[in-house]
This record gives C-alpha cells, sequence and structure tokens, in this order.
C-alpha cells in the first residue's frame, strides 16, 4: 500500500484497477479514483455475488447454492493483495492490484479461483513444498474489432496474416509492431516474458512467461491474457483466446509448467534426473486427468481442440521431449519440470494450477507411479492408453462423480463447477448452429 501512496503522491497514478478473478479465469472489479480508494476501500470494494453465478455472456444461472434470487444477490468483498500491486501501463497514471474474494466476514470464498488455488498451496507448504509454474499462451490475431466480428457474427474473419508461419521470424517481424508492444508493456506490468514467436495457425502468436511462485504466476497468466487482448483492440486489431476457432484452423494452446521445491531446492531432481517426488506428482496429475477435465477444459469449445496429430493430446500419456504426449518431462538440473499439455488457452489458469496440485500431492501421499510406458515415439500410436473425455458432458459427469476430487477441492467447489458447466451444455443443446443449417437445410 505504501508503494501505491508514493505513486499517488506523485501524481504518476490517479486511477486504481481493483480486480478479483471470476469463474472464468477473467478480471473483475472497478476502476477506482486513487484517493478515494487510499482513503476508504483499500481493506477492499464490494461487489455483487452474481460475479460468481453467471456464465460467460453474464447470464444468471439458476440453481447454485452460493448465490441467486434465494439469497438475494448480496455483496462479496474483493480484498487488495498487495504483493500483487503494479503499473498498468497501457492506460496513463492507472495501477492494478489483484485481490482474494472473501465473504464479509472475512473468510475467503471457497468457490473462488484463487482460493481453491490458496487451499492447495496451503496443503503443499504443510508438506514442505513450495511451487513454481510458468504458463505458455496461444492466441490468434484478426485484423477485426471486437464490433465488426460482432457484426459479421464471427463468420469470414480475417486473420492477421495468411498462411502458416510456425517459427518464421519474417512473420514475427511483421507483426513485431503489435508483439513487441505487447512485450514491453506487459514486462512494464511486472509480467516478465521469456519469449514470443509466431505460431502454427493463420495469424496465431505464443507468448511464454518467465516461471514464478504459482500464485504469481498464476497472476501474470491472466494478465498476459488482459494484456493481449487489450493492446490489441487499442491497436484496431481483436485477439481471442478460444481453444479452437474455426474449424480448418489450428487451436490455442495453455501449456503449463510446474515444479515443487524444497528448503530452496528442486524436490523435482535428483542423481536418477526423475526424482521420486516428480514421479509420484506426474503419477498423480495423469491418474487423476480424467477427474480434473472439466477444470482444464471447461468449455463446449475446449474439446474441439484435442485430435491425434494436431500436437493436442487425445490420451493420457507421459514422456520426455515429446510433443506427442499429454505430459512431459522437460528441463535439466534445477530447470526440471513437468509440464502439462492437456489444457487450452480459454483454461481458468487459477483452477487449472489447484487441479495440478491437489492431485500431484495426491499422488506423492499414495505413491502412485506414473501411467503406462515413457514413451519415446508417437503418443498417437498408444492405442491401450487411457483416453481423455471426448465433450463437456463426460468431463462434467466425471468430474461431479469423483470422490477424490469432492476430497481433495470440497463439495461445495464441485457442485458450484458442475452447475455452471451443466448450464453451459444446456445452452448448447437449445442453440441452432451453423454446421446444422449447413448440413441440414437443403437436404432433410
Amino acid at each position: 500500500m505504501e508503494r501505491l501512496k508514493s505513486w499517488v503522491a506523485d501524481e504518476s497514478v490517479d486511477t486504481v484497477i481493483v480486480a478479483g478473478v471470476d469463474l472464468q479465469g477473467r478480471l473483475y472489479g472497478k476502476r477506482c479514483a486513487a484517493g478515494p480508494f487510499l482513503r476508504d476501500m483499500a481493506d477492499g470494494i464490494h461487489t455483487c455475488d452474481c460475479n460468481f453465478g453467471w456464465d460467460v455472456e453474464r447470464m444468471l444461472i439458476p440453481g447454485l447454492e452460493f448465490t441467486g434470487w434465494h439469497t438475494g444477490y448480496g455483496d462479496m468483498v474483493a480484498t487488495p493483495d498487495w504483493s500483487t500491486l503494479r503499473l498498468y501501463p497501457w492506460f496513463a497514471k492507472t495501477a492494478l492490484v489483484i485481490c482474494d474474494t472473501r465473504m464479509q466476514d472475512g473468510t475467503f470464498v471457497p468457490i473462488a479461483p484463487r482460493s481453491m488455488l490458496r487451499k492447495q498451496l496451503d496443503k503443499a507448504a504443510a508438506m514442505g513444498f513450495t511451487v513454481k509454474a510458468a504458463s505458455e499462451l496461444e492466441f490468434f490475431l484478426f485484423r477485426e474489432t471486437p464490433e465488426s466480428s460482432r457484426a459479421k457474427d464471427y463468420a469470414n474473419l480475417t486473420t492477421i496474416s495468411g498462411y502458416i508461419g510456425d517459427y518464421c521470424i519474417f512473420r514475427s517481424s511483421m507483426d513485431e509492431s503489435l508483439i513487441g508492444e505487447i512485450r514491453r508493456q506487459l514486462t512494464a506490468a511486472g509480467v516478465e516474458v521469456e519469449c514470443s514467436k509466431s505460431e502454427w495457425g493463420h495469424g496465431q502468436h505464443e507468448i511464454n512467461l518467465v516461471y514464478a511462485d504459482a500464485l504469481e504466476m498464476a497472476d501474470r497468466h491472466i494478465l498476459l491474457k488482459q494484456g493481449v487482448r487489450e493492446l490489441a483492440a487499442l491497436n484496431g486489431l481483436q485477439a481471442t483466446f478460444m481453444a479452437k476457432w474455426h474449424t480448418d484452423h489450428s487451436s490455442n494452446g495453455a501449456h503449463i509448467h510446474m515444479s515443487l521445491w524444497k528448503d530452496g531446492k528442486s524436490a523435482f531432481y535428483d542423481e536418477s534426473k526423475i526424482s521420486k517426488t516428480m514421479r509420484h506428482f506426474l503419477g498423480g496429475m495423469m491418474a487423476l486427468a480424467r477427474d480434473f477435465h472439466l477444470l482444464y477444459a471447461p468449455t463446449i469449445n475446449s474439446y474441439k481442440r484435442y485430435g491425434d496429430l494436431t500436437f493436442a493430446p487425445t490420451t493420457i500419456t507421459w514422456g520426455g521431449d515429446n510433443r506427442t504426449v499429454a505430459f512431459r518431462s522437460c528441463g535439466h538440473g534445477t530447470a526440471t519440470r513437468l509440464e502439462n499439455r492437456v489444457p487450452g488457452a480459454d483454461v481458468n489458469a487459477h483452477a487449472a494450477y489447484a487441479a495440478m496440485i491437489a492431485s500431484g500431492l495426491y499422488g506423492i501421499e499414495n505413491e502412485i507411479e506414473p501411467l503406462g510406458p515413457f514413451v519415446e515415439a508417437n503418443g498417437y500410436d498408444l492405442k491401450d492408453a487411457p483416453r481423455l473425455h471426448r465433450n463437456l458432458i463426460e468431463a462434467t459427469d466425471a468430474f461431479a462423480s469423483s470422490t477424490v476430487a469432492r476430497q481433495l477441492l470440497g463439495d461445495n467447489v464441485v457442485d458450484h463447477y458442475v452447475t455452471l458447466a451443466r448450464w453451459e451444455i444446456n445452452e448448447f443443446m437449445h442453440s441452432v448452429t451453423d454446421w446444422e443449417r449447413r448440413r441440414y437445410f437443403e437436404q432433410i
């Protein structure tokens, strides 16, 4: 808070974005005038609990225990985590502080994504571990604006490039006026970027973040998405992190790297290169991948990303330097880590991190070994490997019926996210799609 006071005193900041993390992994909250915020609201701002009671389009969802007409849609409190305070440099004289979501009595709201992650980090700490992580995020850029794409009903959109540009320096050079600005602005906001590259799809890019403690990295993951979308819009373009924006184009992944540390040393590396702790953490993630798939792939569209020979996994496999598996053992020495390739770029970072840590610690507690062989070649050729869920219905049912998920996350968390997912399924089921019109309109 003292840092914010100094910024206000020297007139470098006059606006504070006070933001929590919603169920879809987006920032919600208010822009506050800095002076009144410091004077009257530094302990937290009140926001309607409908922020945890609606879908991605902010349509209210019935049947939730936490909030609804039966509760009167009361307030919850976004309380600043002052360690997250940073300048928000692409808006003049603006700072941002990320908040935990609490009840009015000060207790954490258990269904809040940040609360979910904190719970698992507390458990890791009780076992003597700290957790470090890093996200890699892919996205598409369009020569569109939010208004033009909406007017086109999101059809016939023009990507920023019209050819495959994976690793192509010329292609990334052509987009550097925006991508370079994104890197610099994120770095100025305390979101350290490791590198960027043009990706496979037309107009697709990837940005990788430098590793940090898991809670900070989950926050940075969200700020990366927020920054890309805002900076694209401010430059007359549009970005999407949809897992699969078009049938004929590649998909957007969110590869999450994670490692455990103990007494300042990597708990994932020893003389055998892969420690017992790492093997069991991996074993837990693999064993519970189907139980927690909903938290890695939370939308109808998420499951359109998975396909054989697409670099997106379809089965629960593991290997080393191998992009055909779901879980990779990466790095050397103290950089040894696990990479989860199951999530798409539409993932809620805090929920996914919580699922990875919960399942990994479960694996350590129960000494679970990795499933199946270490894959040296094409992971898609392992036809007997357990398959990931094919759609949101399967994933939701698995999460709802998982006694382990309920044990690790809590019944209230599971029930809330299941209700959210089933609402999404029902919304999709009664909507007529372009695919149906093309297939049936004339032929039936």
